[in-house]
């Protein structure tokens, strides 16, 4: 055992409640991306990381789209440069797969200007030689013309759909992390920004046809079709190109910037409006929220929107416009999207493997907004969530396997741990430096507008600090897992002293086998609390903590700001023995415990169904009950006010469709 050491203000303390700004709301859950159930993708490996002899600097797409029969023709501008000393030939990344109903694409030619160039398009690559050969840095435009049905059937990627409720037709794309092949040549990663893009699309009259940038113009043709055509002027992933088209309904809530107006455009079935319109003229305040805390929204020459899909589920962040399902245009679900134009668009994961860089710093953006909104207590009730859920991740948040879809997106791993990453790291090093590195990082001139890896955030977060965060991002990063707390209490050597002695018993976790963080310790007592931080680096470490008094309960991290468990408290002092245990969570918690003024609840429904929670004192008598009549499947936070009881034991239980949890709580 060894003897750790009391840091006072030699370690940075845990930002305080008053140092958190006001405002905040409880957002049950974060951004649901929709994927369809793979075990794997059988492409993935093969599609990425693309070919490396080429640099994509520009993406021309020109669109004719059909919806009776459904069809596309398109003529793909691109411009890439040789990255090696010659090039006689390379590949750009086109689904070649053709299914049994007709879905896929047929290249029919690729021209550089008038001259056609020879093509190969086998086992999703499209195979191009050139006339002659190029150099390292040559550059080289060509066009693919193809046609035909594209197959995103396995990504969900591209399809052509109805409403929901009416018959009326939607095409959309959805592209990440692996479908924008299927649907336009490109190079298929997401460390190949091309350094600018154009969509034009031509579709039936009474429709409106949605894309990344600004409107350039839209044309009326003869033929009974309208052509719109959309100019992105900044570097963008080519996952991040999408194309919306429906008979919109157009609702604008322009954001002011300075002297500067931006269209934030809102495109909905004209059924659905009127639902989420309070929703929707939300975002130019959490467009200013944003541009408060991260830096100026990414995009103001262009513009911010949404553009309704035919997904009742799910959002995803294409630059400029987010496509969002009806029931997704929630507040959280529209902060989600709307960070990512920061955190993702802005600057985009190098790979698939860092994608917390993307998922959970826009789901970190969902706590910032409810902080906003509801404050503190908004704030916490969000990460507490969060933070609920990332105890059931298993392995790294650094994504071992990138070739199944779910892995990638993991909800419990890549969001809700990633989101709980960030909480952690602002309880490090405080709200204004972390704030501070947010902003560093977002505008750091080899970092925007490009693609970033974890380690590139690591630079920023000690550049800004001023302190190594090696231990940090290893432990949380690559490795797995979270700590569980067993503190044992007792007299300290000298007056007004306890020791405490505080062991890891991490049963989930071996990679690491401990965990180093700064912990705060409140010692509670009659004659006041005395809360200090020590840093705990090792499994097994002893503390002598100074108290006010007879020491009458401790808490451990008393404020939330790590992930983790208590397992147990156990206090030893003159006439008292107190032990508090809370279990590895089992889908039931209540924290903290002990506790003063109120309890958070953190309970899982399996299916959906009713939840009762009910306080009862040591006679069984029901001093208190929440009623939810109907909750969908899920992860849930409530909050139960405890003023006015009197200090002793009570029982909080569940009652929900999965069966009756209880747990024993102490009032102090």
């Amino acid at each position: 055992m060894r003897i750790g050491y009391l840091l006072l203000l030699l370690l940075p303390l845990f930002a305080t409640a008053q140092e958190m700004t006001t405002g905040g709301q409880f957002c049950q859950m974060g951004k649901v991306r929709y994927v369809e159930s793979l075990s794997a993708n059988s492409k993935a490996r093969l599609a990425y990381p693309g070919d490396a002899s080429i640099d994509v600097t520009y993406y021309g797409l020109d669109l004719r789209l059909t919806t009776t029969p459904a069809n596309l023709r398109g003529a793909a501008t691109i411009t890439l440069k040789s990255t090696v000393a010659t090039l006689s030939s390379f590949f750009l990344d086109l689904n070649s797969t053709t299914t049994t109903s007709g879905l896929g694409l047929r290249v029919d030619s690729v021209k550089a200007g008038s001259q056609k160039l020879t093509f190969q398009h086998a086992q999703n690559q499209l195979i191009i030689t050139p006339a002659q050969p190029l150099t390292n840095g040559q550059a080289l435009t060509l066009t693919v013309f193809y046609q035909g049905v594209p197959n995103g059937s396995a990504n969900g990627s591209f399809a052509f759909g109805k409403h929901e409720t009416t018959a009326d037709p939607v095409i959309w794309s959805l592209s990440e992390p692996y479908g924008a092949s299927d649907w336009f040549p490109c190079r298929d990663t997401p460390a190949d920004k091309a350094d600018s893009s154009s969509v034009r699309i031509t579709a039936p009259a009474q429709l409106v046809s949605v894309s990344n940038g600004k409107l350039i113009s839209t044309t009326t043709n003869a033929d009974g079709t309208k052509t719109y055509l959309w100019r992105n002027s900044y570097p963008i992933a080519q996952y991040l190109i999408s194309i919306a088209v429906s008979n919109y309904s157009q609702y604008d809530t322009p954001f002011t910037y300075g002297n500067q107006t931006m269209p934030v455009t809102h495109y909905i079935y004209p059924e659905n409006l009127a639902q989420v319109q309070a929703n929707l003229a939300l975002t130019p305040a959490m467009i200013q929220l944003f541009t408060n805390r991260f830096g100026p929204y990414p995009f103001l020459r262009e513009k911010y929107g949404h553009a309704q899909f035919a997904r009742n589920n799910g959002g995803m962040e294409h630059q400029t416009i987010s496509s969002m399902g009806i029931s997704s245009l929630t507040p959280n679900v529209i902060a989600h999207e709307l960070a990512h134009q920061w955190f993702g668009d802005k600057i985009t994961c190098r790979d698939w493997q860092n994608i917390w860089l993307n998922e959970g710093f826009a789901s970190y953006g969902e706590a910032v907004y409810a902080e906003s909104v509801g404050g503190v207590t908004g704030y916490q009730a969000t990460m507490n969530s969060f933070m609920s859920s990332a105890r059931s991740a298993r392995g790294s948040i650094y994504v071992q396997d990138i070739s199944n879809i779910n892995n990638i997106f993991n909800s419990a791993r890549t969001y809700a741990k990633g989101a709980s990453v960030l909480h952690m790291l602002r309880g490090v090093v405080g709200d204004s430096t972390f704030f501070r590195t947010l902003r560093t990082y977002v505008a750091t001139p080899t970092l925007a507008y490009n693609t970033a890896v974890t380690e590139d955030f690591q630079a920023v977060a000690q550049q800004v600090s001023n302190r190594p965060l090696d231990y940090f991002f290893k432990q949380w990063i690559y490795g797995e897992g979270y700590p569980t707390y067993k503190a044992t209490v007792s007299a300290g050597s000298a007056a007004n002293t306890v020791t405490v002695r505080l062991e890891q018993r991490n049963s989930i976790s071996t990679n690491p086998g401990s965990f180093t963080m700064p912990i705060q310790m409140r010692v509670q007592s009659a004659l006041g609390d005395t809360t200090v931080t020590v840093l705990n680096n090792q499994t097994d470490q002893t503390f002598t903590l100074p108290t006010r008094g007879t020491v009458t309960g401790l808490l451990i991290d008393p404020n939330n700001w790590i992930l983790k468990t208590v397992e147990s408290v156990t206090l030893s002092t003159p006439g008292l023995v107190t032990t508090i245990n809370e279990p590895a969570p089992t889908g039931f918690r209540i924290y903290p415990n002990p506790t003063t003024e109120s309890v958070l609840i953190d309970f899982t429904l399996s299916v959906s169904g009713s939840a009762r929670i009910s306080l009862t004192d040591l006679l069984g008598r029901r001093l208190q009950t929440l009623q939810e009549s109907t909750l969908p499947a899920g992860n849930y936070t409530r909050t139960m006010t405890l003023r006015g009881l009197a200090t002793g034991r009570y029982t909080v239980t569940i009652e929900t469709p999965d069966g009756q949890q209880s747990r024993v709580i102490l009032v102090r």
